[in-house]
């Protein structure tokens, strides 16, 4: 099992609704009163049967139940399996034998039971169909049967039903490596019990209406005494603060009962479990993303998590998400100030035609001061000093740019940054466009700054447009240009790799590294430093051919515009557009013509970190997209969208929405 579920929920809940499930649920327990207050990833659904009916009537469940997308959907239903193959792997539970249980509120969850361990847990309410979860877990009796494993009955103080424990076989490939190295795994043990190493266990246990399903005893231990009222301690998910102080101000904003799916994440709880979860020969060795985080005060976020709604409240969609985020904050955590604002109409200069629209206020001074912890750790080991030699020789020394970049170039710019996407046809893998637009107070002392750091380097040429000077990167031109390579995916390796890796880290060094931005172009214009992902978009937008209308005129931000001015609170920091027809169009081609791996996109690579493959340059797809009909038959399908994010004392407020498309826009 290369890798542990990360995303497996959102599989798993796609997959429910595109096959159906049955009959209607009585009110159920909340899976978070018998989840541990462990708990570091949750993704709950209060009833399955009500999700499915209200997904139905949304215009993406129209579209998937359109015959044209029919092959494609199958095929996505076989990925989902795919992707839930390693839980099948762990507990023996195929997605087929999850649809049929669900009665009422259905959780899974990734648990921390102590440092350095993870255990999986899926709860399930099964009023109105313990007779086909008795059918299910018969099914899986027989198939733990064919794989070897070897079942045992405990029982559960109080529990009327015995607890159903299945020892299963080892996988060959985890196998292969603890023998490769046998020393690693001395001394180890698994599932919070006294097991070795190799020795992989799952649990079950259906008891009234409640099923559980679990890899450590402890976890359905717990859950059981939580159940029958046999823990007096209140420990609970439910109890746990980050978790209360997340859903009362969720709740706080909604209008119902009961919402369709609840979550939760403790964001470094949660990598810190998946990487535990994860077997030694599949981990990145030395100092890790994660520890890097911790040290850098991220821990103060304590918890995100959200409710979701589909075909609610004159929604297709709609979501609030709440981060837990007390301060004081330390070291890097401090740049995390964004102020909130009142002005967020779109600049006169914002084109029409553009897919998304995004502006945020962030005190860039800020950001800048409190960098240098977070630099020091990444590329100086940990020492002091690293970040402030950077400045100080940028600013000193004789043979460098002699720039002074906070005075010089950060104290001049103002706090309100402007981000657009588009696209350019026919869609190619290059097709995706990206501009950043942050205020300038003083814009000569900015340009100047621009010119002095970019003027010497071999990787960037200057070109005069409209009487400005235009950056433009062009590495093409210098193939022996070393650029550090960032990874969003597996924790990135800051320090020198286990000797066991080297082999591999080898390998992956002889991959091409690229900036995030190979393309990018940089000026500075209308009291804007302006970056861009291509100069022939920064130009469009600086320099249009022809006099357009700009984004406040168009009918479908103020559509937006409108339902955005009704929340509350009414401060904000950050205000997101998006023509979701338009947004999304780019990678759905990508995803056609089967070159999605290929794709330079931002959202491109970051599905390629969902599928698995973010350390490959190419892979194969793994969906077949030449089964997907023209966009023209999606686009009628897909209506306008946005979200505003709101700073507040104990951390940040977000609530976005999707609206129906409407009939003229079709």
């Amino acid at each position: 099992m290369r890798r542990f579920w990360t995303s497996t929920s959102c599989w798993a809940v796609c997959a429910l609704l595109m096959t159906g499930v049955g009959i209607a649920a009585t009110a159920s327990r909340p899976s978070e009163t018998l989840l541990p207050n462990t708990t570091q990833g949750f993704f709950a659904i209060s009833n399955v049967d009500t999700l499915e009916e209200h997904w139905n009537k949304t215009q993406l469940g129209h579209l998937i139940a359109d015959p044209v997308m029919k092959p494609f959907a199958n095929d996505m239903k076989r990925q989902f399996e795919a992707r839930w193959s390693s839980v099948q792997d762990r507990l023996g539970l195929s997605l087929d034998d999850l649809k049929t249980a669900p009665g009422g509120d259905t959780a899974i969850a990734l648990i921390a039971p102590e440092r350095g361990k993870a255990a999986l847990a899926i709860v399930i309410d099964v009023t109105g169909k313990v007779s086909q979860a008795r059918e299910m877990l018969k099914r899986v009796d027989k198939r733990q049967s064919e794989r070897g494993a070897k079942r045992t009955d405990v029982k559960v103080k109080g529990c009327p039903e015995p607890v159903i424990r299945y020892e299963l076989p080892e996988p060959e490939e985890e196998k292969d490596a603890r023998e490769s190295n046998p020393q690693g795994n001395e001394g180890k043990v698994a599932n919070g019990g006294a097991n070795s190493a190799s020795q992989r266990l799952a649990f079950y246990c259906l008891t009234g209406t409640l099923l559980v399903v679990t890899d450590n005893f402890q976890i359905m231990k717990g859950i059981l005494e939580r159940a029958l009222g046999n823990r007096k301690d209140k420990d609970s998910l439910a109890d746990h603060k980050p978790f209360q102080e997340v859903m009362k101000r969720c709740k706080s904003d909604y209008g119902k009962d009961t919402p369709q799916v609840r979550w939760f994440v403790h964001p470094l709880g949660y990598a810190e479990a998946a990487r535990a979860a994860t077997p030694d020969a599949h981990r990145r060795k030395g100092k890790t993303f994660l520890e890097v985080m911790q040290h850098q005060g991220v821990g103060a976020v304590q918890g995100i998590g959200g409710l979701v709604d589909f075909s609610a409240e004159g929604y297709e969609l709609v979501h609030r998400t709440a981060i837990y985020a007390p301060p004081p904050y330390v070291k890097a955590m401090k740049m995390a100030v964004l102020p909130n604002r009142q002005d967020f109409a779109p600049q006169p200069w914002v084109p029409r035609e553009l897919a998304t629209y995004t502006t945020l206020y962030f005190d860039i001074l800020n950001g800048f001061d409190n960098f240098g912890p977070l630099f020091d750790e990444l590329f100086g080991q940990g020492e002091a000093g690293t970040w402030e030699e950077a400045i100080q020789s940028l600013r000193d020394d004789p043979d460098g740019p002699q720039v002074d970049l906070r005075e010089d170039l950060v104290r001049n710019l103002g706090q309100r940054v402007t981000m657009l996407t588009d696209y350019e046809e026919p869609i190619t893998t290059k097709s995706d466009r990206l501009l950043v637009a942050i205020e300038a107070k003083n814009p000569k002392p900015v340009a100047l700054a621009i010119k002095k750091l970019l003027k010497n380097d071999p990787s960037w040429r200057c070109r005069k447009e409209k009487g400005l000077e235009i950056w433009e990167m062009v590495q093409e031109e210098n193939p022996d240009l070393k650029v550090p390579d960032i990874s969003f995916g597996d924790e990135p390796q800051v320090t020198k790799a286990h000797p066991l890796r080297k082999k591999k880290k080898a390998e992956e060094d002889e991959e091409e590294k690229k900036p995030l931005l190979p393309h990018a172009a940089v000026t500075v214009w209308n009291g804007h430093l302006v970056v861009a992902s291509h100069i022939d978009f920064l130009l469009k937008v600086i320099a249009p051919p022809k006099k357009s209308k700009s984004l406040s005129d168009d009918a479908d931000y103020r559509l937006v515009q409108d339902q955005i001015k009704q929340f509350k609170p009414n401060e904000k920091c950050v205000q997101f557009f998006s023509r979701t027809d338009e947004e999304y169009r780019p990678t759905y081609e990508m995803i056609r013509q089967n070159k999605l791996p290929e794709s330079e996109s931002l959202f491109a690579r970051g599905l390629n970190v969902l599928f698995g493959d973010a350390k490959h340059k190419t892979r194969a797809p793994k969906i077949d997209g030449s089964k997907l009909p023209e966009y023209k038959a999606v686009r009628p399908y897909l209506g306008p969208a946005g979200f505003r994010v709101t700073s507040e004392a104990a951390g940040w407020y977000l609530k976005g929405f999707t609206l129906t498309k409407p009939a003229a826009s079709k």
